[in-house]
């Protein structure tokens, strides 16, 4: 494509065209006839490497900095890098739903995709678990990717015969302008909780991130609201979409007869019962959001019905691995995702709940020992232990969830001896939730990402524990047969 036709979103004339085969913002990547944008990041400036990109074959630089010779200066690199990025892309049309959220972005992307599929509509995902573009599974880096992967990513979707995308959209996404001027169907809001302070540093910036993609929906599309998150308001204040209201308290879509049950959660909506196998009032909204969506997509609610009646939990999330004790592993990491969670795991009636969780490292401190309280208020037993401590010290994270509990409580910093320790303390009644990564298969330590999966360790106690309990049954049967053995001598013997 030529320079001069990626640059018209701009509003720039160019007075030597150039026929452009690359774009990218990392220089690293900078091949022949490329255009590069040197961004200021929030570590690394990248109009550092200019000449570098030049000498790789850049033959057009997008700058922010003034006075700098040969290149093409932009107010804003990032917003300049998302609207050439869906023009260096052909801007596939698709019907973009985005999710965004502090928990329940993952559940309710997959609910999505699951009524979509179930209703014949060929639909692709964007989502932290990883991706599913045209039918094929793709590794996820980011939960939003950078505008360049991203619309690289709609580009296959629409070439696979995607007729709509389901994406996960991040606050740190929408506060970098990965998104910028992407025109969405329709978005979802679930709700909001302190996460993320360590970046966005107060919680109205945190707010005034996510309400972005509010803000940038036109007059035909949706904006669906969890009407009974107090931040709901603010969230889709000045924005021009149409407004669906979801919840169980208020808003034009709610359900009746909700009954939790040791099996899931059963609701009405327009005269259908559903039957869910999820757990938990928080997955009640992550279905009224994915079913107002629908609904308005023009998916008739039978088919709605079936799909939710047919889901399964998304890796990672609530998903159960053994029956007795019940493990399951899931990624509540904020103080809102623990609480909900904890009590989903009391609905399905255990003796006792033990807990294993952590904080991660170089994120917002403040929540720990909050987390801390709302472990101890609700679980059994609490076992601390570390997540991804990355440059911090666990014994210090661990130091911090304490301020928060007075209660006795076990501390194994290393993850792989707390997790045996857990399910080794589980009797055959007890549930054991093993909190915070979820479906990751990694732990941040330092500037290494060691293979860990909270999954795997999990299994192979589970199977150590039988193992030993096999072994103790043989012994308890020898033993059993050397007294008899003993008897019957005794008797013969006399």
């Amino acid at each position: 494509m030529k320079l001069s036709q990626l640059l018209v979103p701009l509003n720039i004339k160019v007075q030597e065209d150039r026929q452009i085969e690359h774009i990218t913002d990392d220089s690293r990547k900078v091949e022949p006839n490329t255009l590069f944008f040197a961004i200021k990041g929030v570590c690394v400036n990248g109009h550092r490497f200019i000449q570098e990109a030049k000498d790789k074959g850049a033959v057009a630089v997008i700058v922010e900095e003034d006075g700098l010779d040969g290149t093409i200066r932009v107010e804003d690199g990032r917003k300049a890098l998302s609207l050439v990025a869906q023009k260096f892309f052909g801007e596939p049309i698709l019907k973009i739903i985005g999710i965004t959220g502090t928990d329940g972005k993952t559940t309710t992307a997959f609910l999505i995709e699951n009524i979509f599929e179930r209703a014949g509509i060929p639909i692709s995902r964007l989502s932290t678990i990883g991706h599913r573009i045209g039918g094929r599974q793709v590794p996820a880096t980011q939960t939003t990717p950078s505008p360049i992967e991203l619309q690289s990513l709609l580009k296959k979707a629409k070439d696979g015969g995607s007729e709509a995308c389901v994406m996960e959209v991040s606050s740190h996404s929408l506060s970098q302008d990965r998104v910028y001027g992407m025109r969405f169907w329709g978005g979802i809001f679930t709700n909001l909780s302190s996460d993320h302070l360590d970046y966005h540093k107060t919680k109205e910036a945190y707010l005034e991130a996510k309400r972005k993609l509010f803000l940038s929906l036109t007059p035909d599309s949706y904006a669906f609201v969890n009407a009974d998150d107090p931040s709901s308001a603010k969230m889709i204040a000045g924005t021009k979409a149409k407004v669906v209201r979801f919840g169980i308290k208020q808003g034009e879509l709610k359900p009746e007869a909700v009954e939790e049950t040791e099996t899931g959660i059963a609701f009405s909506i327009y005269k259908e019962r559903i039957t869910s196998k999820l757990f938990g009032i928080h997955n009640l909204y992550n279905m009224l959001g994915s079913i107002a969506a629908s609904l308005n997509y023009g998916i008739p609610i039978k088919a709605i019905k079936e799909a939710i009646e047919d889901f399964s939990p998304p890796p990672g999330r609530f998903e159960i691995i053994s029956h007795s004790p019940r493990v399951i592993i899931d990624y509540a990491h904020t103080p809102q995702g623990l609480s909900v969670t904890l009590k989903a795991c009391w609905q399905i009636k255990p003796k006792r709940v033990i807990l294993l969780f952590g904080c991660g490292g170089d994120r917002d401190r403040e929540k720990r020992p909050e987390m801390g309280r709302i472990a101890e208020e609700l679980a059994s037993l609490v076992i601390l232990t570390s997540d991804n401590p990355r440059y911090e010290d666990p014994e210090r994270i661990l130091d911090e969830i304490e301020k928060g509990m007075k209660k006795e409580h076990l501390r194994i910093a290393d993850r792989r001896q707390a997790i045996e320790k857990a399910i080794s303390l589980a009797g055959a009644d007890d549930l054991v939730l093993i909190a915070g990564k979820g479906h990751e298969g990694y732990q941040i330590i330092g500037d290494k990402k060691i293979e860990f999966s909270d999954k795997e360790e999990a299994i192979k106690s589970l199977n150590k524990q039988e193992s030993v309990g096999a072994t103790a049954h043989c012994s308890l049967l020898t033993t059993h047969y050397l007294l008899l053995t003993t008897y019957y001598l005794l008797l013969t013997t006399y």
